[in-house]
């Protein structure tokens, strides 16, 4: 998007923003429910694996000690108005912790457009 055109839709508060957010798989329920109840429409979710602080753990399975590197998580993807990103953030982030160690990561990109593919709506519209 040229930058006018960008800095008109900024003016406008016509600006998106995707969030992605990794949370443990127990929690996906109750951080859908508080995002619905704070008006977010839709979310894709992904059931993803991986590690970071936590760098896996050790099991017991049949007396044998196993490693596991990856540690199963969910992966949220939403895309909102950038009016309501530091709403939906908190939102996620006390939704979803635990105070212990691997409760997840949150980021926040900006997105250069959005299309609804039926109307062709685009940006905000389009969410």
């Amino acid at each position: 998007m040229p930058r006018r055109v960008r800095a008109v839709a900024e003016r406008k508060g016509k600006t998106v923003k995707l969030i992605i957010a990794t949370i443990k798989p127990f929690k996906l329920e109750e951080v859908r429910e508080a995002l619905t109840g704070a008006g977010v429409r839709g979310m894709m979710v992904t059931e993803i694996k991986g590690f970071g602080s936590q760098s896996g753990h050790t099991e017991i399975y049949r007396g044998a000690e196993y490693a596991v590197n990856f540690v199963p998580k969910i992966k949220l993807e939403l895309v909102v108005p950038s009016t309501v990103v530091d709403q939906v953030v908190e939102t996620i982030a006390s939704t979803a912790k635990t105070g212990k160690i691997g409760d997840g990561k949150i980021f926040v990109l900006d997105v250069e457009q959005a299309v609804r593919v039926r109307t062709g709506e685009t940006n905000e519209d389009a969410l």
